[in-house]
């Protein structure tokens, strides 16, 4: 891909690393930033109506939405309990409907935000997670894609890399089910992120960014260049979030300028 096409990419932030006290003021600042696009939070909270209309208003998109899962145990996609995984598919559900309203054209999903394995077995989990993920798939097909992601061993048990991933995604095997890829995670998780990028191309629907030190690309010592270039090789068309902390106002313009300089 040459010049012209890498410069572009959609970026965009997490709105979560914000700790914005509302998604309106979350677009305000994005905005202000110079970004395109914004990541929304999958929240009940979400008032669809008013972050359109500042959407609007700024002229920006909604390039993802994330799932909130961590401190949420009832959000969990592969637990034992029939009733909690009945409550991660109705948040599954409600999520899209939310991805859908405002134009997000990929909810990111994250399984089980538990680190200790259930003791009836990785594949009992990826069963039970592929169930539930394929219910609201199936539900909501044609319309936004989910995007599974793999964690760190600190943030997860189950998917940690990008073959977890994939093992979870091939057991669904739906169309609008893909994955996602966190380069600060890789970086923990994978013995090599160009490697498994390419190995995945096919399937990569979104890209999260991140230093190795989880804070704005090119603070850090993770080496982008190669990254990049993976995501060259298979002309790459989706949107890069910024999901990293502190996700300071001038961290955020540093990241975008960072990494716009390097597209």
């Amino acid at each position: 891909m040459g010049a012209t096409g890498r410069s572009s990419r959609t970026l965009s932030v997490s709105e979560w690393t914000l700790s914005a006290p509302s998604a309106a003021d979350a677009i305000d600042r994005v905005a202000a930033a110079g970004y395109s696009s914004i990541e929304l939070a999958a929240t009940p909270e979400l008032d669809v109506r008013a972050a359109r209309e500042r959407l609007d208003a700024h002229g920006i998109t909604v390039s993802s939405l994330c799932w909130m899962g961590l401190g949420y145990p009832e959000r969990d996609c592969a637990h034992s309990s029939q009733l909690i995984r009945r409550r991660a598919g109705d948040y599954l559900r409600a999520s899209l409907e939310q991805a859908d309203a405002v134009g997000a054209p990929v909810l990111v999903l994250v399984p089980t935000f538990r680190v200790a394995p259930d003791p009836s077995g990785r594949e009992a989990e990826l069963d039970r997670a592929a169930e539930t993920i394929a219910a609201g798939a199936r539900a909501a097909a044609g319309g936004p894609v989910i995007a599974l992601e793999a964690l760190n061993r600190y943030e997860t048990h189950l998917l940690r890399t990008l073959d977890d991933a994939e093992q979870l995604r091939a057991l669904i095997d739906l169309p609008n089910v893909e994955l996602m890829a966190d380069v600060f995670h890789m970086n923990i998780e994978e013995d090599s992120i160009p490697a498994a990028l390419r190995r995945h191309a096919r399937h990569i629907v979104h890209v999260h960014l991140a230093d190795n030190q989880r804070r704005e690309p090119g603070s850090g010592q993770l080496d982008f260049a190669p990254v990049f270039a993976a995501l060259d090789a298979f002309d790459y068309t989706g949107a890069m979030a910024m999901e990293f902390i502190p996700a300071t106002d001038a961290a955020i313009r540093a990241g975008r300028e960072w990494v716009q300089a390097r597209l």
